[in-house]
Order: structure tokens, then sequence, then C-alpha cells
């Protein structure tokens, strides 16, 4: 029996083609407007933190799970072009509006193939996070993940969704603000590190 061109969706699709279209518009045009308050989200911390003048955003793109970062020029990325630093994930539509995707995350990454000795790195890192995270966030930001140093709290699905669809986008920006805020209190932990903790040539 030969195989059926078309599956029950597709099939569902071509009786409901303008209906579809529609909806495939109105996502391409969320898709427009969430990389725009990136982009604010972006040019808002770098105005805050002028020491973090290296940056990565790609929320929207299909072969990534979401990601903006904030990281520095003097340190290390390897063969990267993402750079050393701040970092939250999760965050592509697909996988923030997925009720079994896992919840975003925040971060510090420093790629795997830079010249970074891990292990005294991540003590470093560590006995910052001691101090300069409350208890409760602590007890959760350590990590034994190779290109990780530290996780550290992100704010929720729920709380991300809830300041996409209501209002004018302030608020979702403003979340972001606050956590690179947050964030950026391990910049001199970081420059610290790399300036102890690089593999001698």
């Amino acid at each position: 029996m030969p195989k059926e061109l078309m599956n029950e969706a597709e099939r569902f699709l071509l009786d409901h083609w303008q209906d579809a279209r529609l909806l495939e518009e109105s996502m391409d045009d969320i898709r427009t407007k969430y990389k725009e308050l990136f982009e604010g989200i972006t040019q808002s911390v770098t105005e805050s933190h002028r020491e973090l003048d290296a940056s990565r955003s790609a929320v929207t793109q299909f072969w990534g799970q979401g990601s903006i970062g904030f990281g520095r020029r003097s340190w290390p990325s390897g063969e990267s072009n993402w750079p050393s630093g701040l970092w939250v994930e999760n965050l592509r539509l697909e996988v923030l509006t997925a009720e079994d995707s896992e919840p975003p995350y925040a971060c510090i990454w420093v790629p795997k193939k830079t010249n970074l000795e891990f292990a005294p790195a991540r003590l470093v890192v560590n006995e910052a996070a001691r101090e300069l995270l409350a208890p409760e966030d602590f007890e959760g930001a350590m990590t034994v993940d190779e290109q990780m140093l530290l996780y550290l709290p992100a704010p929720s699905k729920r709380e991300l969704l809830s300041a996409l669809s209501n209002g004018d986008g302030q608020r979702f920006v403003e979340l972001f603000v606050s956590q690179f805020d947050m964030m950026a209190r391990f910049v001199p932990v970081l420059d610290k590190v790399f300036r102890e903790c690089l593999k001698k040539d």
C-alpha cells in the first residue's frame, strides 16, 4: 500500500490553511517582538554595567535553547564566539512555553577550550558565592559541570511569561536587568579567576 503523502496533522492544516497562515504570521510577529525585547535588555545591561563589554543573545534561533549572556573582552573564551561570563539559558519561546521543558537557569559559564584550570577556579567562585548569595541560593549553586563555575537563581517560566504577555514589555526587561545586576556582583570574582587560575604556558 503506498505511503500517504500527508499525515493527519498536515491534512488538518490544509483544511484550515487560512487560519493556520494567520497563526503563522502572528507567531513570527511574536518572535520579532521577543527578539527586540532582548535587544533592549542588552542595551540596558551594558549601559548599567560598562565593564560588561561583550554580549551575545540568541533567543529565537531553532538550533538552541535560547540564551543571553554578558562578559568582558578581556576574559578568555578559547575558540568560542560566545563570551565567558554571566548567562541565562532556556529562553526560546518553544522551551519557555512547554510544560515538560527545563526551566530557565542562570550560570557562570566558561567555554571548555580555554586555558582555565576549572577546579581551582570553581573553588574561588564558590568561596565568593558564599558571601554574595543568600544561604538558600548558595545551596543549589555549586556544580561539577565541566564548563559551569556556578549556577545562580533565575526567574521562573511563570514570571517570564506573565511579564511577557501583560503590559508593554517593560516588566520583562526589568526582570533581566535585575537578574544581571545580581550576577554582575561576580565580575570582580571572575577577574580574579582569570588572573589566578589560567594554565601557565
